[in-house]
């Protein structure tokens, strides 16, 4: 399990500002030596010792799933529901985070917004997610390079919380890929609010040959920090998920962010020297 101790400090600091004054802004802070839950997985069960303990590492180097827990009475023990609760926590959190302002000044990408205005709108309609407002499409027009033979987007999807943990790394990789494979990317951007299917409008308003979007998974509750990439050649009017393609599980403990990148470079070649995308190829 893992805790974001920076925003944890900064949630108890805030308190203490509010609670002291300005005497909470410097005031030292004490865990009072608290620890993080620890992993249950493989050794709770028969006092700690699996029947076959070969077959339960490969089982658990297989998989991040809660098994080999072992159980009291008929209930899971109480570190694995302590840990489940937190996962799911983080997973509520990672849906409800929005992307920093900070991290996209930092890498130069300009940011729009789909016609979902706030957080409970994206959530509840789906629908308002796919398009952009129109504020964001004059925007478009007059910040994109226009023709590219590559439009790089990014998204916050459903977990804004992946993109502020690997956006960096992932964009500096892709960016680097891309160029040295000699494609003629377009002017990044990010849009807020948003679904996967915004990027087909986006190709259209920029001409753009292809299109990729990158933005954050539907969290789990193994991992809420995970990525996906989609790809599509030309997106018509009508393009489906048929039409496009992705890279997903993107995250240091499933395909690294900069690794990620090259695999995403590399299907970018395929489907502009094929001209097509999806399940035609």
């Amino acid at each position: 399990m893992s805790v974001d101790r920076k925003a944890i400090e900064a949630l108890v600091r805030a308190a203490l500002v509010a609670e002291l004054g300005a005497a909470g802004a410097t005031r030292e802070l004490d865990s009072g030596g608290a620890l993080l839950i620890p992993n249950d997985r493989g050794v709770a069960i028969n006092g700690g010792t699996a029947q076959d303990p070969a077959a339960m590492a490969a089982m658990l180097r297989a998989t991040p799933a809660r098994i080999g827990v072992g159980r009291a009475g008929n209930r899971y023990r109480t570190a694995t529901m302590l840990r489940f609760r937190a996962d799911h926590a983080a997973a509520k959190d990672a849906v409800l985070s929005e992307v920093e302002p900070e991290l996209l000044a930092r890498l130069g990408i300009f940011e729009v917004m789909t016609q979902a205005e706030d957080k409970r709108i994206f959530l509840a309609r789906p629908d308002r997610g796919r398009v952009l407002s129109d504020a964001a499409r004059a925007t478009i027009l007059s910040r994109c390079q226009h023709a590219p033979q590559l439009q790089v987007i990014y998204g916050d999807g459903l977990s804004a919380a992946a993109l502020n943990q690997h956006l960096e790394t992932f964009h500096g990789a892709l960016t680097t890929q891309l160029a040295a494979r000699g494609i003629r990317v377009g002017t990044p951007l990010f849009v807020r609010h948003s679904r996967v299917k915004v990027m087909d409008e986006i190709a259209r308003i920029v001409d753009a040959e292809a299109a990729v979007f990158t933005c954050g998974e539907r969290p789990g509750l193994g991992f809420a920090d995970s990525m996906s990439s989609y790809y599509i050649y030309k997106p018509p009017a009508g393009a489906s998920d048929a039409d496009r393609e992705v890279v997903s599980n993107i995250n240091p403990r499933g395909l690294d962010p900069a690794r990620a990148a090259v695999t995403v470079a590399d299907a970018c070649v395929r489907i502009l020297a094929a001209k097509k995308s999806g399940v035609v190829l």
